[in-house]
């Protein structure tokens, strides 16, 4: 479990990174290739723990590459929700393009959530907003993706700001209110 907190902090970390990237086409192609391995590997060794038939409910496996496996599995499903939390409309943009992500993710999800024992409570609430985020089934009512930019501006009414109006000051020399003085 702490391994698995450390490897998580090490994924926000990529994500700052990739957030504080300034070149789009960049951050575009940095985001490709993480999303499509991320995937490869959510497929390779989701086939793995299911031929083993290895769940919550079996308990921890005993072999070193199941076990890695798994770790592999669940690691990569959270930082999948990492990177679609934080950069939707570019990961959207990017997984458009992919055949079957969607089902592969949901069911990478379901599985992952199974595991509490291992996942930390940040990482769990992560999951439930990932879930919300890409299966519009799941969604609540009050749900909003809180790393959206610009979510809140989109989904308010659009309001003028108003001007203030200034006060019509007349040119030219003017005579003061001021008491008058006698010579």
């Amino acid at each position: 479990s702490n391994i698995f907190v450390r490897k998580r902090e090490e994924h926000k970390l990529l994500v700052k990174h990739l957030l504080a990237t300034d070149d789009y086409s960049k951050r575009y192609e940095l985001l490709k290739l993480a999303l499509k391995e991320i995937l490869k590997i959510l497929q390779e060794d989701g086939d793995k723990l299911r031929q083993h038939t290895i769940t919550a409910e079996s308990g921890f496996p005993k072999d070193t590459d199941q076990v890695e496996a798994l770790a592999r599995f669940l690691e990569n499903t959270c930082f999948f929700g990492e990177l679609i939390l934080h950069l939707p409309d570019i990961s959207y943009r990017i997984l458009k393009t992919l055949d079957d992500w969607r089902k592969l993710a949901i069911v990478s999800l379901l599985f992952t959530r199974t595991f509490v024992n291992i996942l930390d409570q940040k990482s769990l609430e992560l999951l439930g907003l990932l879930e919300q985020e890409i299966d519009e089934s799941k969604r609540s009512d009050s749900y909003v993706n809180p790393y959206r930019i610009g979510e809140e501006a989109s989904s308010s009414p659009k309001t003028k700001p108003t001007k203030k109006k200034k006060a019509n000051l007349k040119k030219g020399p003017q005579l003061s209110g001021a008491p008058k003085t006698e010579l």
